[in-house]
Formats: C-alpha cells, structure tokens, sequence
C-alpha cells in the first residue's frame, strides 16, 4: 500500500478516536419541539449525555417510548436522549442547560427551573424578545447564576436532526470556547461572538423579514421586490441592534444575513409560510390556528412596533410589516413608503 495513502488513514483513524473520546458533559435541554430535538440528536452524535424537558406529558412519553419527534418525524431519537416532563428530572446532575422553549415562554420556565439550576451555563436557543421589550439574556440572567450565551443561525431543526451541514454562532463571554467544543464536528461550524446584544436582536427580527418576504409570495409580487425588502429590513435591524448597543458587524456574519437568508428562502421557514397564506388572502388568526409549530414572527411583529417607538426610530418596513398583519394594509403601499 503507499506510504501517504497509509499516513492518511492512520490519521483518519486518529481523528475518529479524538471524536470518539471527546469529553462528555451531563447536557440538559428545556424544550422537546423541533429546535430542542434537534440540539438533542445533534449533541448526542458528539458523545454527549442528554435529557430532553417537554411540557406535554404525553408528547415527552411518545418521545421516550418510540424514539421520536412528531415535528421531526423523520429523525430517530439516539439512545443516549432521555425525555421527560419532570423539570427535576431532566435538571439535576446537568452540568448544562439548554434553552429552547418558545421565546415568550422562556422567562416562565426558566423561573420554574431556577431552584434546579446551580452555576452551570445556560444557552438561550430561543428567539425573540423577553417581556417589557427586554433581551433574553436578560431575563434569563437575572434568574440564574451561571453565565448565560446564546446559539444563534441559519439552522434549521429539519436539516440539523439530519446531519446536514451547518454553520452556527455561540455568543457570551468567559467559557464559549470550551462550550463550542461540544456543539462543533463535521457537519456543524461553531463561530464565536461576545455581541449578545447582536445576535439576539438579529435573530428576533429577521423571522419579521421572512413574515413579509412570504406576504411577497403569497401575492406573487416576484424576486426584485423580495432583494429590494431584505436589503432594506437589513438595514432596519441593524439599527435596531446598534440603537441597544449591537456590533454593526455582527450582522454581516451567520447571526444577521445568514439567518435571514435561510428564513426567508426556505421551505421550512414557518414564518415565511405564514406570511405566505396571508399574502394568498386568508385571515391571520385562522392560519396561526392551524399550525403545529410556533411561528415567532407574529409575536415578533407587535414587540417591535413597540420597541422602535421606544427607540425613537422610524423603521418603515417593520412599521409596514405590523399595519399589513393587524391593520389590513396593502403591501404593495408597503414597499413604496421604504425608503
């Protein structure tokens, strides 16, 4: 056998083993949807021990028993994940929490959660914005003792539970570097930030792009008035972000335009989707009604009219966006009044 072809597969061999024996860390994940199920599978890959919190008792038992996600229905959950919908369960002995309950649920569970946790970090995967306009981190960090991050980007939980390529962003202080070690392999690129500020503004608002890019379609409205939108909405998000104390480059990189990118061009976009049957004529609150999963984007939508009125910003698209769901205004009016 050549000598380089052998060198390669002893290095190969080498690599695997690292993988293998990587150091494994008693991970706790509060929320058992899409997001929280894919962390689960993703982690699991990594040698890492899991217990999975889902509110409903009966989808947690599902969960356990037949090894699965019915918003994942095609992802097998590794024998490695245990579900439950007992908070002490699931949290003590963790070393880690995880946060991926829907946004305007984070700060109840995480008050219910508090006695459980000790000074172990806790990872906001949620999107969106805590109550009186806050920041989750926020939030969150007033209730818990250890450091708080954030794990935000264009990344889907159907492709993710698949194991297909993707990239992420880990923002926080003191001990994201120890923490990427847990998250990143060969089928997930972990990018380091400390603008928390940033990556959360970005990922709450672009799921408001994605509303409107689906409004877009729902008319037919085309692919220029779709750049035209996001390249506007972008530059009304990082105001937003920077008016609160953002890094304007943060949202260049994977947190900002990555994340709209994906939600606002993907079939699995939930927001877009809403936006979408909106812009085809139907009632907001009868699409809402019969969705499976959260779409955040509408919540989204109310918090920041309100926000950019406390800012003192004018945010044409975001205002537009707001007055088209609750308002019935015309989106093509909409488009003209961005500037």
């Amino acid at each position: 056998m050549d000598r380089k072809v052998i060198i390669n597969l002893i290095t190969q061999i080498l690599l695997n083993e690292v993988a293998f024996f990587k150091q494994s860390m008693k991970i706790a994940i509060l929320g058992g949807g899409s997001w929280g199920t894919a962390l689960a599978v993703h982690l699991a890959k990594n040698n890492q021990e899991l217990k999975v919190w889902e509110f409903f008792s009966e989808q947690a038992k599902e969960m356990q028993e037949r090894r699965y996600c019915r918003l994942l229905p095609e992802v097998r959950l590794p024998k490695q994940v245990f579900v439950s919908d007992s908070l002490p369960e699931v949290l003590v002995g963790s070393e880690l929490v995880l946060v991926a309950v829907p946004s305007d649920k984070v700060e109840t569970v995480v008050q219910q959660a508090a006695q459980l946790i000790q000074s172990q970090p806790v990872i906001i995967c949620s999107k969106g914005f805590a109550s009186n306009l806050r920041l989750l981190s926020e939030a969150v960090s007033e209730k818990v003792n250890g450091n708080v991050f954030c794990l935000y980007g264009p990344t889907h939980a159907e492709e993710v539970g698949k194991g297909m390529f993707s990239g992420i962003v880990l923002a926080g202080g003191h001990g994201k570097e120890q923490l990427k070690e847990l998250f990143e392999n060969e089928a997930l690129i972990v990018e380091l930030s400390d603008d928390l500020i940033g990556v959360q503004v970005a990922a709450a608002l672009k799921n408001i792009l994605a509303v409107f890019v689906g409004v877009l379609d729902g008319m037919e409205l085309g692919d220029n008035a779709k750049a035209f939108l996001i390249t506007k909405g972008l530059e009304e998000i990082r105001q937003v972000g920077m008016s609160l104390g953002a890094k304007s480059e943060t949202f260049n990189g994977l947190a900002g335009i990555g994340d709209i990118i994906v939600t606002c061009g993907s079939k699995h976009s939930r927001n877009r989707y809403v936006g979408q049957e909106v812009g085809k004529g139907r009632k907001l609150e009868e699409v809402i009604k019969e969705m499976s999963m959260v779409a955040e984007g509408v919540t989204t939508v109310k918090n920041a009219f309100m926000l950019k009125e406390k800012l003192g910003l004018k945010l044409p698209l975001i205002t537009g966006v707001h007055n088209i769901l609750f308002e019935n205004k015309n989106p093509l009016e909409v488009l003209r009044e961005i500037r």
